[in-house]
């Protein structure tokens, strides 16, 4: 879930924004604060979450397969984590921002001005090492899936995609500001621009594909294959594009990052998930395929 200015933070595309945090005051507040107040804290937010029984839980809005109207990927995986550590799931919804340092800073380590959130736990944040390495305030782990852009076509009216030609005559379905947008606004010197038809999500775009009035869509591998799943009138292949073809990130979980026993904790359930099959289960119940992280 992530749009072009993550991208151009340097970590490939994910389908909405991602985003980047300052660095203030490390070395004053670890004087300020010794080490052994520090595990006080970390160890009260796991405490906390056990003693009130409930694991708060921040999930995108509008963010179909993984989290939208109540359900999805992200959704079930937040109920099984919590159910790792004994307590119920509760989720706090939330609209993505403008990048994820933004998401990141309103759902885990301050809250919004209004009093909503932090949440204990978010999900769906990339787990990039040259981003969690900009990122103070919050710690990212626990990565759950892998994602990358792929084109579904119709194959009446586009049989094969060798390369990007067809789209100077065939309409092209693209969320807008994704990377996939902003890579085929350019590309080729704008060849494909005046075919490319620009929806809110990719999911409008999935349904405009099965009306017919596009002939493809450049999107999440993910989002298509639940949107089309295994109507034989279309297929799913990675772009005829270097750039967006290379692309792939992993997904998984962010805590404050103070809180390291809660981070031990979630990361360890995690694991326990990917390794008992239940997030394979849970992301093909969907109509998606998952790709290991």
């Amino acid at each position: 879930m992530l749009r072009a200015s993550f991208c151009c933070s340097g970590f490939g595309p994910l389908g909405r924004t991602v985003r980047t945090l300052a660095v203030l005051g490390t070395w004053s507040l670890a004087l300020l604060f010794p080490a052994s107040h520090a595990f006080a804290q970390d160890k009260n937010a796991l405490e906390k979450v056990q003693q009130k029984g409930v694991l708060t839980v921040a999930l995108y809005k509008d963010f179909a397969p993984f989290s939208d109207d109540g359900k999805g990927i992200d959704v079930e995986l937040a109920k099984a984590l919590a159910a790792k550590l004994g307590v119920q799931m509760s989720p706090l919804w939330f609209n993505a921002g403008d990048d994820v340092d933004g998401d990141l800073r309103k759902m885990v380590w301050r809250g919004t001005p209004v009093g909503y959130g932090p949440a204990d736990m978010m999900m769906h944040v990339p787990v990039d090492p040259q981003y969690m390495a900009k990122v103070d305030q919050a710690k990212i782990f626990g990565a759950y899936h892998r994602e990358r852009f792929a084109v579904g076509r119709n194959l009446d009216s586009l049989p094969t995609l060798e390369n990007l030609e067809p789209f100077e005559k065939l309409s092209l379905g693209v969320e807008g500001e994704s990377m996939g947008a902003l890579v085929m606004l350019s590309a080729d010197g704008g060849r494909y621009r005046d075919k490319l038809k620009i929806f809110k999500n990719t999911e409008d775009a999935v349904a405009a594909l099965k009306s017919g009035a596009v002939a493809a869509v450049l999107g999440q591998q993910g989002e298509l294959e639940s949107g089309v799943g295994a109507d034989k009138r279309f297929a799913i292949d990675l772009p005829p594009n270097q750039l967006l073809k290379m692309q792939q990130w992993r997904i998984g979980l962010a805590v404050k990052a103070e809180n390291v026993e809660l981070y031990k904790a979630l990361d360890k359930a995690m694991a326990e998930l990917l390794a008992d099959g239940t997030v394979t289960r849970i992301v093909e119940a969907s109509g998606m395929k998952h790709r290991q992280p």
